[in-house]
């Protein structure tokens, strides 16, 4: 019997102060619903859980980017839609014009129309925007670039692809021509006319442009080249001159909108928003002022339609594709949800069956403690 040292109060308080430890956790577990509350508890699963949480909040945040981008592609094809219905009416009245039956009075009203329908086309295009951004004013269409001034890239389709190429685009009286440049005249790194138009057979690649004058007595050329694969180019030459014995071209690629539908780097959908003008449509001069022209006018409006109508689908593909987009978003939030959960959630019924073991366990302890204490004092009946 040794009063100096009491082994069994040692013991038992040994285990009533890890029973405490451990109703302290459970303790912490149960008010804050974590099983995970420090590092400590778990270091791997802590780390896990941590970069879970960070994923979960970046998909709520590419959810928002999703539909917003939807908003935005709705608002541009509402408005390509009120062009559709003006460019309508514009085939009513060039079809309407074509009649022989008109008196000069009756052209020149229908024309006095088509010019106001036409500066609202462009005034739409000018003034659609989304978030103080203007959509349909070729801000987000993808850029290109030639070495020729008199050369402008408009627009060329999605399918044609980014790069740069060097071909020969040629004017001989009223007829436009592409040919290959050699590859020992083609500078470093620009692609020949085949890998831009899949093609070098001419009679795969149809060639159409239209001519519009001017007060001044200069026109310009409206031409659109299309290739295979649906490629096509759309290009403006100024007065119809083409001075560069050859014609670089640089697609970018770029200039389309980038929405952020992922959380990490590069995880973007580009949208391209054609130019929605009257030039972009080529319709620029167009008038209805005699039985030929207006005959004229209804393949420009024609071509003009088709144009809209290829710009509409294609903001339908991209608000289909967004959708689709949001639906994955919604699955994989869930089920990334659903892991952390289990990771760091803490399961309130087997927390609870463990909290009641270890509230036991201490308050016998504490009962234990007491009763080793007590032992000691028997030594005094020694000393009696």
């Amino acid at each position: 019997m040794k009063i100096n040292s009491n082994i069994t109060a040692y013991i038992t308080n040994n285990s009533y102060t890890q029973n405490e430890k451990r109703l302290s956790i459970s303790t912490g577990r149960l008010s804050s619903g974590y099983k995970l509350n420090k590092s400590g508890d778990d270091p791997a699963n802590f780390a896990i859980a941590a970069k879970m949480r960070s994923m979960i909040k970046g998909l709520d945040k590419v959810k928002t980017n999703t539909t917003t981008g939807m908003s935005v592609l709705e608002t541009a094809e509402a408005a390509m839609g009120d062009t559709e219905s003006m460019l309508q009416r514009m085939n009513e009245l060039a079809i309407k014009g074509s009649n022989g039956t008109l008196s000069s009075s009756d052209r020149q009203n229908i024309q006095d129309e088509v010019e106001q329908l036409m500066k609202e086309i462009d005034r739409i295009a000018e003034t659609t925007e989304f978030n103080g951004m203007k959509l349909i004013n070729g801000s987000f269409n993808d850029r290109g670039y030639t070495n020729d001034l008199n050369v402008k890239v408009m627009d060329y389709s999605e399918r044609t692809y980014a790069g740069k190429y060097s071909i020969k685009l040629e004017k001989t009286g009223d007829k436009y021509t592409v040919s290959d440049v050699a590859e020992a005249d083609r500078p470093a790194g620009y692609n020949s006319l085949a890998e831009l138009f899949g093609t070098t057979d001419a009679t795969k690649i149809s060639i159409n442009h239209e001519t519009v004058p001017h007060d001044d007595n200069t026109s310009t050329d409206y031409v659109t080249i299309k290739g295979l694969r649906g490629t096509e180019l759309r290009v403006k030459v100024e007065e119809g001159t083409i001075t560069a014995d050859k014609l670089e071209l640089d697609l970018t690629g770029r200039g389309s909108m980038r929405l952020q539908v992922g959380t990490e780097e590069g995880e973007v959908i580009s949208a391209s928003i054609p130019l929605m003008t009257t030039e972009a449509m080529g319709l620029a001069g167009m008038d209805m002022k005699t039985k030929e022209s207006s005959q004229k006018a209804i393949d420009q409006v024609s071509s003009a339609i088709e144009y809209v109508n290829r710009a509409r689908s294609r903001m339908g593909a991209y608000e289909n594709r967004l959708e689709n987009t949001d639906s994955f978003l919604g699955a994989y939030n869930e089920n990334v949800t659903a892991s952390v959960s289990r990771i760091q959630d803490t399961d309130m019924a087997e927390e609870m069956t463990e909290f009641t073991s270890m509230q036991i366990l201490s308050q016998a302890g504490i009962s234990m403690l007491a009763q080793a204490n007590e032992a000691p004092q028997a030594a005094l009946q020694l000393l009696q």
